[in-house]
């Protein structure tokens, strides 16, 4: 899998988009969801680790997210959810939450 480029990225911004990550991609803020934006500090066997702090200091972590946990994780109004882990890639699929 090739990492999604910057422009890729920034179409995340609207809170609904399937990109490519690798450790230290920079996922943008959702505004209209309230969430992000998230640093990818992890991809391996283990899951995908992803953290944010938003503008009052406060920190989420979402860590070890895999295909198989049973479902997207959410954060505020945004889920994620990992598609696929290949190596040091992550496909991810970040939407509204229902």
């Amino acid at each position: 899998m090739k990492p999604s480029t910057p422009a890729e990225l920034r179409a995340c911004a609207d809170g609904s988009c399937t990109i490519v990550v690798t450790k230290g991609t920079e996922i943008p803020r959702a505004d209209g969801l309230r969430a992000g934006p998230f640093t990818v500090s992890a991809v391996g066997a283990e899951g995908v680790d992803l953290s944010s702090v938003d503008a009052s200091g406060f920190t989420s972590n979402l860590l070890g997210q895999r295909p198989d946990q049973g479902g997207p994780s959410t954060v505020n109004e945004l889920s994620i959810a990992v598609l696929a882990i290949v190596g040091d890639t992550a496909k991810l699929r970040l939407f509204p939450a229902e």
